[in-house]
């Protein structure tokens, strides 16, 4: 049986979670109001294990299978910049968080754009940098960036490992330019296979993710972190691309969208601007 506890949703405020007991030693706490999934507690009140030791697992084989995926990954990453490339200027400066082996990095320098990542993991960071990518690893949520930096933030399934998101989101909209774009994308908990077989999905609920969103109430955690909601483009401007990429992102964003619809995407895209000054 489901434990309703005490605690209180980090989005909508709702008093009495539910407990969704995942692993033992790992459980998320559900939202029965606005359906967030956020970090279990202990009795104590103190934070309960956040799964595996991320100090660790990250500097094992975590991105070895990513790099021999490069290629596939360049292509969307080509495809999340072209949709964001509309509300940008004609060479943004982007950041990447989580940039793992650099897919995105390596698409934003075929574009002309200047590019950097940030990623928790030192191996990744190397991986990145033997390659003449311009990586930095981070130890935590500060970025190692000045203010009003960046023209774009992206982060590809990374907000779902963080264990404070309005924390992460107030740092990434620090270091973006006033009416710079954050774009993002995470699974979703609205996913029908997920909703239907619950724990036994157990791939969809991994110990390392300390988060599970829907559109709706992320959309509702980065209004409140001051950022304006835009439209996730079903294509943006592709202007760039090559032909065969252009064909190939259509058919990429309209089976996204046509399972978006039905709720047939394990993940979602969001895009919202730091308001300009």
């Amino acid at each position: 049986m489901s434990v309703v506890t005490e605690e209180v949703c980090e989005n909508c405020n709702y008093q009495g979670l539910v407990e969704f007991v995942n692993k033992p030693g790992h459980y998320l706490l559900r939202c029965p109001e606005c359906d967030l999934y956020q970090k279990g507690y202990l009795d104590s009140g103190s934070s309960v294990h956040y799964g595996r030791d991320t100090g660790t697992v990250y500097e094992q084989d975590y991105h070895a299978h990513y790099a021999k995926r490069i290629p596939g990954k360049k292509m969307t990453a080509m495809i999340r910049l072209g949709a964001a490339a509309r509300y940008l200027p004609a060479r943004p400066r982007i950041l990447d968080v989580g940039c793992s082996v650099g897919a995105t990095l390596r698409s934003a320098g075929e574009l002309g754009w200047d590019a950097s990542g940030v990623d928790i993991s030192q191996a990744a960071v190397d991986f990145c940098r033997r390659d003449g990518l311009d990586a930095y690893k981070v130890d935590g949520f500060e970025l190692p960036f000045d203010d009003d930096t960046f023209d774009l933030v992206t982060n590809w399934h990374v907000i779902e490992h963080l264990p404070d998101v309005m924390e992460a989101v107030a740092e990434w909209r620090r270091v973006l330019k006033p009416g710079g774009i954050l774009m993002l994308e995470t699974p979703a908990s609205n996913f029908y296979k997920a909703k239907k077989m619950g724990l036994e999905h157990a791939k969809f609920w991994p110990p390392d993710h300390l988060y599970t969103f829907n559109r709706d109430n992320l959309s509702s955690m980065l209004d409140q972190a001051g950022y304006e909601m835009l439209p996730t483009r079903l294509i943006g401007g592709l202007t760039k691309l090559k032909p065969n990429m252009t064909l190939y992102a259509m058919a990429y964003r309209g089976y996204r969208e046509t399972c978006r619809r039905f709720n047939l995407c394990k993940s979602f895209e969001l895009t919202c601007r730091k308001p300009a000054a």
